[in-house]
């Protein structure tokens, strides 16, 4: 084994607070991989893992807002402008307030087309299949037990010190798993 070789370790917990202290020891290891299966919401776990919110898909969809904009305000400017250009009643051609409506609807449009798509790639979806989940730990993950999933370098951290920490919170079962 090299030193830059990486590893996952299991960890199945029957309570949410030995769960959550044993993740808070292992960010203290500087340990970054950590992942958390539960069968319910808890609050300090993701107060432990600190847990970002918004990042690129923001931003993602403020650009397809901004393109969606641009496009419904350019398709009623052309069709009104340059591809038929009928002047009813006296009015301008490129009248601004009534391609309002029209461009506010694209703009909506692009951009939950942008968060429906840039959450499916961000969450790297469709995923028919993980390995990450092959091990037996994570059969009750989803009705009574508590999962840590550490995934660390050789020369980060060594194996037993994970092991330690999991066994010092009372993990009913610990494992090595595909990283």
């Amino acid at each position: 084994m090299t030193e830059n070789d990486t590893f996952a370790i299991i960890g199945v917990f029957a309570s949410s607070r030995a769960m959550v202290e044993t993740a808070r020891q292992l960010r203290g290891l500087g340990l970054r991989t950590i992942e958390a299966y539960t069968p319910y919401p808890v609050e300090q776990l993701a107060e432990t893992l600190r847990l970002r919110r918004g990042g690129p898909l923001a931003w993602t969809m403020a650009a397809g807002a901004l393109v969606g904009a641009s496009c419904g305000y350019f398709i009623q400017y052309w069709d009104e402008w340059l591809n038929y250009p009928l002047n009813v009643g006296g009015r301008p051609h490129n009248s601004w307030p009534a391609f309002t409506v029209g461009a506010f609807e694209i703009t909506l449009l692009f951009a939950v087309a942008a968060g429906f798509f840039g959450l499916w790639f961000a969450c790297g979806l469709p995923r028919l299949y993980d390995p990450r989940l092959d091990s037996e730990a994570f059969d009750r993950a989803s009705a009574d037990r508590f999962v840590l999933r550490v995934e660390a370098r050789t020369r980060q951290v060594a194996r037993e010190s994970i092991r330690q920490v999991f066994e010092a919170h009372g993990a009913e079962r610990i494992e090595e798993a595909a990283a």
